[in-house]
């Protein structure tokens, strides 16, 4: 406040050099009001500095807290340096005991070093928190539903926030919606495995609205069902995404009362536009028609999802090995989908074996049933049936 008495006796002498006047008393006004401001802000800069209050200066006078905490981080929780040290802007350890105790939770929960790792990474607020006030109560309820104590380390380590969420206010009530769609706690835990990050969704909204647009365009429950089951990334996905997928599915010619559609749904949503017409190319090289290609896709979507290299294998050996006709392969689609080496060529050879040897008829086989029926059926029908007549041997 000196400061301020030194420019008021400054600014009174200037002034009494010259006669005063009516307008002096206004800037005398504006004179000592702009310097008391100037004067009271450096000072509480001042002594904001001085205290060590801010946030930064705080920092500073602190770098043991830092430092301890990089080094946590690094030699308990196994992050790298690098990681550490960024991972310190959001977490402060004054101790090791709760982080301490938050750490040998996870582990007595069955985390893997490697998972620990993951949820530091991800989540390093976790090591300040009560772990058996906030920790232990979520992990029990997810035990509770059906998870294992893998399937739990699995979901949690790919979505730490999830330990963040409210157990009241979001997880219960997000299993609780999933269960009143899909009916039965193995159908909720499938969808858990395939959407780990579910629990951070309004599962309750995206029901109702994507129930109810499925329901308009006449898609049945179950195959919503199996949708929600089976397909998670896909109902949940963004309200953009969805649309789209489901007009392209539409717009293809899918039935919504047929499971189909819903089959159409998940290859789509993985499928672009200009991939599905570069499969179609594929196959025309092999003498499909684009009435076959659409025949293909309508009875089996996934043939526009296989590899160029599988599509390309497969069609070579089925038409110039097999014999059968390109237009044959388009109305029994699910060829495609079996293994060229593990099931179509085994079954092929043993085929072919049996035929040499006049053991069955060309015209009494039907190909696509062979390849169709499961192992041991196989096995028992063309192979130990003429085990003791001939030298072939059970077909692996």
């Amino acid at each position: 406040m000196s400061n301020l008495l030194l420019y008021c006796r400054r600014f009174c002498l200037i002034s009494s050099s010259r006669p005063f006047n009516s307008g002096d008393s206004v800037s005398v006004s504006k004179f000592l009001t702009h310097k008391l401001r100037f004067l009271l802000r450096r000072r509480t800069l001042c002594s904001v500095s001085e205290g060590g209050e801010t946030e930064e200066v705080a920092k500073d006078k602190r770098p043991w807290l830092k430092s301890f905490t990089v080094s946590y981080l690094v030699n308990s929780c196994g992050l790298s340096l690098e990681s550490a040290k960024s991972k310190s802007r959001f977490v402060k350890l004054s101790s090791s005991e709760r982080p301490d105790s938050v750490l040998t939770l996870l582990k007595n929960s069955g985390f893997t070093n490697e998972q620990i790792i993951r949820v530091v990474n991800s989540f390093p607020s976790i090591l300040i928190v009560n772990p058996e006030v906030v920790l232990l109560p979520k992990l029990m309820f997810f035990r509770s539903i059906g998870l294992s104590r893998s399937d739990t380390a699995k979901l949690i380590s790919n979505c730490p926030t999830t330990l963040s969420l409210s157990l009241t206010n979001r997880l219960i009530p997000c299993y609780d919606s999933l269960m009143s769609i899909l009916g039965e706690q193995e159908n909720v835990l499938k969808c858990l495995r395939r959407g780990y990050w579910i629990f951070t969704l309004d599962t309750a909204k995206y029901l109702a609205t994507r129930l109810s647009l499925c329901r308009d365009l006449g898609v049945r429950d179950q195959s919503i069902k199996r949708l929600v089951q089976n397909g998670p990334l896909v109902f949940f996905c963004s309200e953009r995404k969805f649309n789209e997928v489901l007009n392209r599915v539409r717009d293809f010619g899918f039935d919504p009362k047929k499971m189909y559609f819903v089959h159409a749904m998940l290859v789509f949503f993985h499928v672009s536009e200009f991939a599905v017409e570069h499969k179609f190319g594929l196959y025309k090289q092999f003498g499909w028609s684009t009435d076959d290609c659409v025949a293909a896709l309508m009875r089996f979507p996934n043939c526009v999802k296989i590899s160029d290299e599988k599509i390309t294998g497969t069609m070579d050996y089925l038409i110039n090995n097999v014999g059968l006709p390109p237009g044959a392969i388009a109305m029994q689609p699910f060829l495609l989908g079996l293994s060229l080496e593990k099931r179509i060529k085994p079954r092929n050879v043993v085929i072919s074996e049996l035929l040499s040897k006049g053991f069955v008829k060309k015209e009494d086989l039907n190909y696509f049933q062979i390849l169709k029926i499961k192992d041991c059926v196989f096995v028992d029908k063309y192979v130990r049936k003429f085990q003791q007549v001939s030298a072939l041997q059970p077909c692996p």
